[in-house]
């Protein structure tokens, strides 16, 4: 299914965002301070993004787990990063395996029902 034009930019995001995710998960030891930080600017910018448009459209899609997966996802990650411990191999996991979660959530569940019910 091609995305619908509000969401492809988004899509693309998460394109970047998965190999992120990727290369933390090849190699968690490893300290990914400066790429982490760098994307999280990005990531930050992406997620107000997404979450003013999407507000409008939460009554429409009329699916509150997704709204609540979306917002708690959302809210961890953030907090995760402001209590980042780059150089712990499981904080980079968790991170990494949250993020990308994140990402592959919204592109096979929330932007399908929002692309079939909302916009």
């Amino acid at each position: 299914m091609k995305r619908h034009a509000t969401l492809i930019n988004l899509s693309q995001e998460h394109h970047h965002t998965l190999a992120l995710c990727l290369r933390i998960l090849r190699d968690p030891e490893q300290n990914h301070q400066k790429d982490i930080t760098e994307h999280f600017l990005d990531l930050e910018k992406h997620f107000s993004t997404e979450e003013r448009q999407f507000a409008p459209l939460w009554p429409a899609l009329n699916r509150p787990d997704l709204r609540e997966r979306f917002e708690h996802d959302h809210a961890q990650l953030r907090q995760m990063f402001q209590a980042a411990k780059f150089d712990d191999t499981e904080w980079n996991t968790q991170f990494a395996t949250l993020l990308r979660d994140h990402a592959r959530f919204e592109e096979r569940e929330l932007f399908p029902e929002l692309e079939t019910k909302a916009l």
